[in-house]
């Protein structure tokens, strides 16, 4: 197998916006402490919030392409960046669960977050040339009630799930020296999403799209994984 040549340091600036990373993940943590409150407020009176509008469809579609990190999950959320050649293009359809049922209610009530189920198929062209076909499907929690939503319509969300590649991608057996490599793997996503507060159903994505073995569950791939950072745009049917 051809090895990915790489420079360490060298293909920082390849990736667009890569500082608004930082706001990202610090963002879905402060999503998850202030989401709750802010719903809260918003039963009892207050203005509707513009992504309550999509309560009102239970089915996405997104567009997505990424850019491959050579580096380990936890040095990509800490904006470590060294890209690898390796660009993912992908579809995904989503279904959110209505807080009106019971499950769906469930999780609106508890933790002001909306459950999802998603499917997606993803495209990897290797630096080398070829391409690699993709399959994830997970589940996802998503906090969409923030209370500068009128400003600009935002959710954050993380997911989790499997993915099944037609065969190991390079990166993932570049970067693996402990162990071995699998083509199916853990799923992992964390997202955020930015929106006209008149136009919340067009979305645009921001993505960390995350395999990994997790530590030796599935098979003999003890640290093999990928991480890729991308944007998209969603549209709620």
């Amino acid at each position: 197998m051809m090895r990915i040549s790489h420079e360490r340091g060298g293909s920082r600036g390849n990736v667009p916006a890569r500082s608004c990373w930082r706001s990202c993940v610090y963002a879905l943590l402060l999503a998850v402490c202030v989401a709750p409150a802010a719903s809260a407020q918003n039963s009892e009176g207050a203005r509707p919030n513009p992504n309550d509008r999509l309560d009102a469809t239970r089915w996405s579609a997104m567009a997505y392409r990424g850019w491959t990190n050579y580096h380990t999950l936890g040095r990509t959320v800490r904006f470590i960046w060294d890209y690898v050649g390796e660009d993912v293009y992908g579809l995904e359809v989503a279904y959110t669960f209505s807080p009106e049922t019971g499950f769906g209610g469930f999780f609106d009530r508890i933790l002001a977050a909306r459950f999802q189920m998603a499917g997606k198929l993803v495209g990897r062209h290797q630096a080398s040339g070829s391409w690699i076909r993709e399959v994830d499907a997970y589940i996802a929690l998503r906090w969409r009630h923030l209370p500068w939503n009128r400003i600009v319509a935002t959710s954050f969300a993380i997911g989790d799930g499997l993915s099944y590649a037609s065969r190991v991608p390079d990166v993932e057996i570049f970067t693996t020296e402990v162990g071995g490599t699998s083509q199916l793997l853990n799923y992992l996503m964390l997202e955020m999403t930015l929106a006209l507060p008149s136009l919340p159903y067009l979305q645009l994505v921001g993505r960390i799209h995350h395999r990994s073995g997790v530590f030796g569950l599935f098979g003999d791939a003890q640290e093999s994984g990928s991480n890729t950072v991308g944007l998209g745009i969603r549209w709620h049917l």
